[in-house]
C-alpha cells in the first residue's frame, strides 16, 4: 500500500488534467520544502511504516451497518474499545479503569445498563472501576458500599459503618432510593416528607415565601411512610468529627386526633399508636441533637388539619375542599373533623386537594404567608432551614 501511494504522487502522466500528480502537489510541497529547509530535501506520502501499531492508528472504528452515530452511540462504543485493558493477558499490574461522567448525551436507560453490566464485574475482583457522576440514575444503581458522596474537598463513603444507619436498615435503603431519591445525595439541602400532600405542596409555598427550592438546589424526598424517616441518618457520620453539612428538614406529624369538642390530648397523655410514634419521634429528635438534622413537627393532629385552622391559608384551603368534594363540603364545613377523623375509610381525596390548593398559592399574587402561623410554622422552619447552606 505504502509502494501504491509513494507511485500514485510520483505519477508525472497527465491523465485528464492540466498537470500531473507529482505537478500538482508534490513538486509544489516539495518547492516549499527545498527553501525552507535544503534543496536535497523532498517529501515522500505513505501511510508510516510497515508495523502493527502504525496500521492499527489508522484504523477506524464503527458498528456494522450504522452510519452517522450519536455521540451517545460513539460515547459507548469508545469505552466499550477502552475496556479491552482490561483483558490484558499476562499483564500483573493494575486493572483500573476510571470513567469520568459516563452519563454524556446518554438516555437515563442506557445510563442503567452501562451500569448493570460494569456490575456483572464485580466478582472479578482484579478489576476495578472508579466512576465519577452527577447522574441519580446511575447513583440508584451503584450498591450503597460503592456510593462515594465528594462534597467540600471531603470524599463520604455511604456504606455500612460509615453512617450512623443501622445494617438492617441498608437492605430497605437499597431498595427506596430510586431516581427520585437518589437526588438527595446531590443536593445542598432536603426535606423528607411522608407523604404525597406535603411533597406538592411544600414547594408553591417555598415559592410563595421567596425561597426558589430549585434555585437553592434542595431536594425534596417523599419517604411515604413515618417509619422510614429515620433515612435521614444517612447523613450522620460514625465518626462524629465527619461533618456532611447537608441541612436536612424532617416534615411529619402526630396523628393526634382532636376529642369531640376539637381539644387535644396533652403530648404527654398519648395513648396507642400516637404515644409510640410520638415516643419514636422523640428517640429520633435526640439523635438529630448538634447536627444539621432538624425534626419538624405539625402543631396539631394533620396537614390537612393545619391547612384548615392557618390563618393565611384556611381560605383557599377550604375553596379546594369544596372544589375536589362539591358534595360533601357545601356551606360550611361542620363535617371536617368527623370526616378526617375517619379519613382512613373515607373518599377524601388529599392529594387532589393539595394539588389545587399549590396552584391556588402560586396564582394568589396578593397573598401573603405569615411566617409566624403558628399551624404551618413547622413547613415554614422546614424549608428555611433546609436552604440555610453555607459553602
Amino acid at each position: 500500500m505504502n509502494e501504491e501511494i509513494e507511485l500514485w504522487f510520483e505519477d508525472e502522466n497527465k491523465v485528464d488534467k492540466t498537470s500531473s500528480n507529482k505537478e500538482e502537489i508534490k513538486d509544489k510541497i516539495d518547492e516549499f520544502l527545498k527553501k525552507f529547509i535544503d534543496h536535497k530535501y523532498e517529501s515522500i506520502f505513505s501511510l508510516g511504516k510497515a508495523e502493527i501499531k502504525n496500521i492499527l492508528e489508522k484504523i477506524s472504528l464503527g458498528i456494522n451497518e450504522e452510519t452517522n452515530l450519536g455521540l451517545g452511540t460513539m460515547n459507548r462504543l469508545y469505552m466499550s474499545a477502552e475496556l479491552l485493558h482490561l483483558k490484558k493477558e499476562n499483564w500483573d499490574g493494575l486493572r483500573l479503569c476510571m470513567i469520568e461522567e459516563l452519563e454524556a448525551h446518554l438516555h437515563p436507560q442506557a445510563q442503567m445498563k452501562i451500569i448493570n453490566a460494569l456490575k456483572e464485574k464485580e466478582g472479578e475482583e482484579t478489576i476495578q472501576y472508579i466512576l465519577t457522576t452527577h447522574s441519580p440514575n446511575i447513583a440508584s444503581k451503584v450498591p450503597l458500599k460503592s456510593l462515594i458522596i465528594c462534597k467540600d474537598n471531603n470524599v463520604f463513603p455511604m456504606g455500612e459503618g460509615k453512617t450512623k444507619l443501622e445494617p438492617n436498615d441498608y437492605v430497605y435503603l437499597k431498595r427506596f432510593l430510586d431516581v427520585t431519591k437518589s437526588n438527595l445525595f446531590f443536593a445542598k439541602g432536603v426535606i423528607i416528607v411522608e407523604g404525597w400532600s406535603e411533597e406538592i405542596l411544600i414547594p408553591a409555598l417555598a415559592q410563595k415565601m421567596d425561597y426558589d427550592l430549585t434555585e437553592k438546589e434542595v431536594s425534596i424526598v417523599n419517604v411515604a411512610s413515618t417509619a422510614y424517616l429515620h433515612f435521614a441518618k444517612i447523613f450522620l457520620r460514625q465518626n462524629d468529627e465527619e461533618k456532611m453539612n447537608i441541612p436536612v428538614s424532617i416534615v411529619t406529624d402526630l396523628d393526634n386526633r382532636p376529642e369531640e369538642n376539637g381539644s387535644f390530648i396533652a403530648l404527654d397523655k398519648l395513648e396507642g399508636k400516637a404515644k409510640t410514634k410520638y415516643e419514636n419521634l422523640e428517640k429520633l429528635e435526640k439523635e438529630f441533637d448538634k447536627t444539621k438534622i432538624e425534626l419538624q413537627l405539625a402543631k396539631q393532629w394533620t396537614l390537612e388539619w393545619c391547612l384548615y385552622k392557618s390563618t393565611c391559608l384556611s381560605k383557599i384551603f377550604k375553596e379546594s375542599l369544596k372544589k375536589v368534594h362539591p358534595t360533601i363540603f357545601k356551606n360550611n364545613f361542620d363535617e371536617f373533623i368527623p370526616m378526617l377523623k375517619k379519613v382512613s375509610s373515607s373518599k377524601l381525596d388529599k392529594v387532589k386537594i393539595a394539588t389545587d390548593l399549590a396552584q391556588k398559592i402560586e396564582d394568589n399574587e396578593s397573598l401573603i404567608i405569615d411566617e409566624q402561623d403558628e399551624y404551618i410554622k413547622y413547613l415554614v422552619d422546614a424549608i428555611k432551614h433546609a436552604c440555610s447552606y453555607e459553602n
